[in-house]
């Protein structure tokens, strides 16, 4: 081998080798409807067929692992190959020669961003371990919080200094440019245009991917009066707040004993425990548990502990979490939940027992079947047979998305004893919901003719239905005109959105078995359980299923419906209820009011 290999002839390749008997050369697999399903070869899915193999699209998918990926992607997963490696491979089985060009390999990513968070992160250690500015700071990681050198040193941890301008005056002496620096969300413009620090007088925590490089901070307050308590870094290119562990590159260093993953609430929490040589704790953002922190766990360990305070606030932490974690479970996936004692947090905990007493408290933590119906019997109630009805109304509507699974089914034997409903009845009433909301869906998609603002959107995520119209039928991007006002979305689909556009305006005849490849795992295990479970879009119903819930999600952002209702005010063809909405926008946004909008705003308040 010699050179790289050209993307044209990667593209020929995958388009040429057809995914199904590929696979079959590797395991049975068996038609069922449009698809190909067989036993997983990347987890043990038992005798339950949990791998499905799409012959349209072009890729694989396993409900159970969430293993996803095209010809190349199975051959490098099975295999145990490198892409180079898999396309040789591949390659030769379709007895084609690959063409080399005559220059080197790509190297690891140096995308500036990523060396601009580096150069942050590395002044931010510094500042905390030499500058005499922070000495109290260093004293209380030390003496307060009884955090080692060691422990800060593992985890990267800093201080950004009190200054509006120490880091950007530092980064642009390094000959990073301004608009990177804003670009990897560590600084703003002022009214004057010049730059000022997002993070200031704050314990910097780095947060790292999986190959430990600085992807954004989180940074705590070090005088109590300050707000927020903490700050995250904005999303950037390369962060997405929603898809990411504090914690979960140094938990991945012990990867050969990992076997179980405790999820905390807070980056201090995280450091106590790896303090205390607990090195499998990882923290979300200050925000609640989702899926893509579910999938990503679930990728490296078959055991979650949840660990919450036992307060009122832990326990609707913990519920909200134990609904993110629902659609994940599956047979050899065990889901716990640890409850500490009131006003004691995992930091505090161990400051006053040590690391076997600790872990000795996952003997009273509750397997997610017994919290599910304590916290159901709890909330609802057992006392009247109303009551035993509603909650099974609501077990329900949980279970139902769940896959098929052995857990399942004990879940609705334990609702059927709490409830006195037989067994069967549950079955067939949770089939039933899941039966009725395909069907709401189907109508929608089956509505022609009628005015968009009939239409309900039911989902919380617009974005994952626009996402699941364009993946099945690309050529819907002809219809999309300006994208601009997308960069006003936020979270990890509208990022993700962004992306797919991006892929297929830059590969008008790639397929969605080359994007699945192209993006990082988490995104493509998201894509590939929304094509798989998202009910079929009719063709020729796409175009407008797709504009509403772009149209939909537009005017869903302050700014752009705003700009929208105020030309409408001057066409004077505003309804009170549009007058009413551009009241409450603006008032919404009163800080960033330009003095022609504060003005519109006392106009419409005196009616």
């Amino acid at each position: 081998m010699s050179g790289s290999i050209p993307e044209e002839f990667i593209r020929e390749l995958v388009a040429l080798t057809n995914i199904v008997p590929l696979i079959e050369k590797y395991l049975p697999l068996k038609k069922k409807g449009k698809d190909y399903w067989g036993l997983c070869p990347f987890c043990d899915d038992g005798n339950n067929p949990s791998f499905s193999v799409s012959d349209q699209k072009q890729f694989y998918y396993c409900f159970k692992c969430r293993a996803t990926g095209n010809v190349i992607g199975f051959i490098q997963n099975f295999e145990g190959l490198g892409f180079v490696e898999s396309v040789e491979a591949l390659a030769s089985r379709e007895g084609l020669e690959v063409p080399y060009q005559q220059k080197p390999l790509a190297s690891e990513d140096k995308s500036p961003v990523f060396e601009v968070l580096l150069s942050a992160s590395n002044f931010f250690e510094s500042i905390l371990a030499n500058d005499s500015s922070a000495k109290s700071v260093r004293n209380y990681i030390k003496e307060d919080r009884h955090i080692s050198g060691n422990t800060c040193r593992r985890f990267s941890v800093g201080y950004a200094p009190k200054s509006w301008t120490a880091l950007t005056s530092h980064l642009i002496n390094k000959g990073f440019s301004k608009d990177l620096i804003i670009k990897a969300g560590l600084a703003k413009k002022n009214k004057e245009q010049e730059l000022f620090d997002i993070f200031r007088d704050r314990l910097m925590f780095p947060i790292k991917d999986k190959k430990g490089r600085p992807v954004g901070f989180g940074g705590r307050v070090m005088n109590p009066q300050d707000q927020p308590k903490y700050l995250n870094t904005g999303d950037t290119p390369v962060f997405q707040k929603g898809k990411e562990l504090y914690g979960f590159y140094e938990a991945l260093k012990e990867r050969k004993n990992l076997s179980r993953m405790y999820v905390v609430e807070g980056y201090m929490d995280v450091l106590a425990m790896f303090e205390n040589e607990i090195y499998n704790s990882v923290a979300t953002l200050g925000i609640a548990t989702n899926r893509f922190h579910t999938q990503k766990i679930l990728q490296f360990v078959k055991e979650v502990v949840f660990c919450f305070d036992g307060d009122d606030a832990g326990r609707g932490a913990a519920w909200g979490a134990l609904k993110s974690v629902l659609p994940a479970i599956n047979d050899g996936v065990e889901i716990r939940f640890l409850f500490l004692p009131d006003n004691e947090d995992p930091a505090s905990l161990l400051e006053k027992e040590n690391k076997e007493t600790f872990e000795g408290r996952l003997e009273s933590s509750l397997p997610l079947s017994m919290y599910f119906i304590e916290r159901l019997s709890k909330a609802v109630g057992t006392r009247s047979l109303e009551k035993k009805a509603l909650l099974a109304s609501k077990a329900m509507d949980l279970l139902k998305f769940m896959p098929q699974s052995s857990i399942k089914k004990l879940l609705e034997i334990e609702v059927s004893k709490v409830t006195g409903l037989k067994e069967e009845d549950i079955k067939q009433k949770i089939q039933s919901r899941v039966l009725d909301q395909t069907k709401r869906k189907r109508s929608y998609m089956s509505m022609q003719g009628q005015d968009s603002q009939e239409k309900a959107f039911e989902s919380d995520s617009l974005t994952s239905k626009a996402l699941a119209a364009l993946i099945t039928f690309p050529g819907l991007l002809s219809e999309l005109g300006s994208t601009e006002w997308l960069e006003e979305l936020s979270g990890p689909e509208s990022n993700l959105l962004q992306e797919v556009i991006s892929y297929f305006n830059s590969n008008p005849e790639g397929h969605v078995a080359d994007l699945l490849s192209s993006i990082d795992a988490d995104s493509a295990s998201f894509l590939g359980s929304l094509i798989t479970n998202t009910p079929l879009i009719e063709e020729k119903n796409s175009v407008v299923y797709f504009k509403d819930c772009m149209e939909a999600m537009k005017k869903g952002i302050p700014k752009i419906r705003i700009e929208e209702l105020k030309k409408l005010l001057t066409k004077e063809t505003l309804s009170d209820e549009e007058i009413f909405e551009l009241q409450q926008h603006l008032l919404s946004n009163l800080e960033n009011l330009n003095l022609e909008d504060k003005q519109l705003l006392r106009d419409l308040s005196k009616g």
